[in-house]
């Protein structure tokens, strides 16, 4: 095996022990490869073989099961993040998108046929939203403080941001079938509804696939 081939083999068996971001996974790939090869190219300065150079700077490096932790916290503390910063700021953007779709008459219901359920469930949608999105915000903080264990905090955001949207959804079809003709008239006469509506769906399922996918990273060995 040449100088190359031991670092890169050593570089591709630690990418594919990894789990989190590709994009933030390749950066740090590539810093490790990198620091390999300077510490490679520090042994052939002192007059070492490139190949002997090259088992050196990898034993250096440390083995998979020295390295592998340390690389995956940092992963899953990112994508932890990056999950928390999302969380924090859909539901508020919904939620006022809502309010000044309802507020404008863009999208409305017929005051005279909505129930008394419907209205209820709107307020606990209100509610449900300001809940989570708080609890995002707080737990977006918490991933700046190294004292705390990244995989358990990637699984309580993953659990928050899952619960938050399929909360939300819930109540967004429990409502609509409360509004019984109202929700019918509305979909289908009014194009915007629909397009809104769509959009909600889309963007719940996103924010769902991006919450299992931190408690997939949280879970990685």
């Amino acid at each position: 095996m040449t100088a190359v081939d031991a670092i890169d083999a050593h570089v591709v068996a630690l990418g594919n022990a990894l789990r989190g971001p590709r994009r933030t996974r390749r950066s740090m790939l590539a810093e490790a490869r990198a620091g390999l090869r300077d510490a490679a190219a520090a042994y052939r300065a002192g007059g070492l073989a490139p190949d002997l150079s090259a088992r050196l700077a990898v034993r250096d490096f440390g083995t998979m099961d020295d390295v592998v932790p340390s690389f995956q916290d940092e992963l899953t503390a990112r994508k932890g993040r990056w999950v928390a910063l999302l969380i924090a700021l859909v539901f508020p953007a919904m939620l006022l998108g809502w309010d000044l779709l309802w507020s404008t008459g863009t999208v409305t219901h017929d005051r005279a046929t909505v129930s008394v359920a419907f209205s209820a469930l709107a307020g606990v949608q209100d509610l449900v939203t300001v809940i989570v999105a708080v609890a995002a915000a707080v737990l977006l903080a918490v991933t700046f403080r190294r004292t705390v264990c990244p995989r358990r905090l990637a699984k309580a955001i993953g659990v928050t941001g899952t619960a938050g949207a399929l909360a939300c959804g819930g109540i967004s079809v429990a409502m609509n079938v409360a509004g019984g003709r109202s929700t019918a008239t509305l979909l289908t006469t009014n194009p915007v509804a629909v397009a809104a509506f769509a959009v909600s769906a889309v963007v719940m399922m996103l924010l769902v696939w991006q919450s299992i996918s931190a408690l997939r990273v949280a879970r990685a060995p």
